[in-house]
């Protein structure tokens, strides 16, 4: 099985941050985000250690996450749009809290502690081990009008929203192809705005490997068969890709400056496949 390392350069930036007269915390925050990563401030070899074992996890549980903080309170994550909704506020000071919106938001606390350029920085206090460590959260701020902008609509995201009963095979190659326009924008943002990318981000049952993607076995127990009404439907869906993968198999791997933009460039082409 191939197996993934994830490069993740992390350094220290001369903050380009507002004046505190400059900013209101909770006006800046309004908006649709990428966490891009967590920079890590360890103060000793023992919390060196303790990280280094968590890193990955961290970096896999919340990295390159799309997040809206609404103008009325409500906090999302688009991995759970159709899911739990939950509440945040912040403060003049910047001291800013997410409750009840699902995981990695149950119960978040953190500063805002300033802006380079169109990405906001939070810091949060986490304990590893009995360790306090401090992470300090990047997210770049999406732009409503952009691509990248769709990605928060409703209408992009209708094939989160799991059927109520059994669908068609029309309605089901439907629900696939929009997942595959869905991650094909979603990997074209990432390639610009990250140095690496994470596979668990994305539902589809794929593999990734340097200029190609493979198909993986069907699961019933993986994210992508979550994102139809039952088994069957599910099965129905993995065939419809696996169609998809038989008619481009004979084609050349789509070219890239990065292996993430090839990526995006083939969920095009399937997409196109199986239309």
């Amino acid at each position: 099985m191939y197996k993934y390392f994830y490069f993740i350069f992390l350094f220290f930036v001369s903050c380009i941050n507002k004046k505190a007269e400059d900013f209101i915390p909770k006006e800046e925050i309004k908006g649709n985000w990428l966490i891009l990563y967590p920079q890590h401030i360890l103060k000793t070899d023992v919390q060196r250690k303790i990280y280094g074992r968590a890193q990955d996890s961290i970096i896999n549980f919340m990295g390159l996450k799309l997040v809206s903080f609404k103008n009325n309170g409500e906090f999302l994550q688009t991995d759970s749009f159709y899911g739990t909704h939950g509440k945040w506020v912040i403060n003049d000071t910047g001291n800013l809290r997410v409750t009840s919106a699902g995981k990695g938001f149950e119960n978040f606390n953190g500063v805002f502690s300033g802006i380079i350029n169109d990405t906001i920085l939070i810091e949060e206090m986490i304990s590893l081990e009995n360790e306090p460590i401090k992470l300090v959260w990047h997210l770049k701020k999406i732009v409503p009008a952009s691509e990248a902008g769709r990605l928060f609509k409703n209408e992009t995201n209708q094939w989160r929203q799991r059927s109520n009963q059994k669908e068609t095979d029309a309605e089901i190659r439907k629900r696939i192809i929009s997942m595959l326009k869905y991650y094909s924008i979603y990997f074209k943002m990432v390639s610009v705005e990250s140095i690496y990318f994470s596979p668990v981000r994305v539902f589809f049952p794929f593999s990734y490997y340097q200029h190609g993607i493979g198909l993986k076995e069907f699961n019933s127990a993986d994210q992508f068969a979550r994102c139809f009404f039952d088994r069957t439907d599910a099965k129905k869906g993995y065939e419809i890709l696996k169609e998809g993968f038989e008619k481009t198999k004979d084609e050349d791997f789509p070219g890239g400056e990065n292996y993430v933009i090839e990526y995006s460039k083939y969920f095009e082409r399937l997409a196109k496949a199986l239309e």
